[in-house]
């Protein structure tokens, strides 16, 4: 497996969609994206939670959501 400069794993390698084609095919194995993970650093404590609204999930995390109103035809 050919790896980017310094012997880490490119971006490219390392997205998802990329790295399980990979994979499939032998080119990168799966001991090469466990060794690259355990190198990297927890930086959790610097983190900042994002809440998302997520209407198709259900209920809305930031309080009831207003609907226009429509007239006949469809328009506000």
């Amino acid at each position: 497996m050919t790896v980017g400069e310094k012997g880490k794993l490119t971006e490219l390698q390392l997205d998802r969609r990329v790295r399980e084609r990979l994979l499939a095919s032998g080119t990168l194995s799966a001991g090469t994206i466990e060794s690259h993970l355990a190198g990297l650093q927890d930086l959790e404590e610097h983190s900042e939670m994002v809440t998302v609204d997520q209407p198709a999930l259900g209920a809305s995390t930031h309080g009831s959501r207003v609907e226009p109103e429509l007239d006949d035809e469809g328009s506000e």
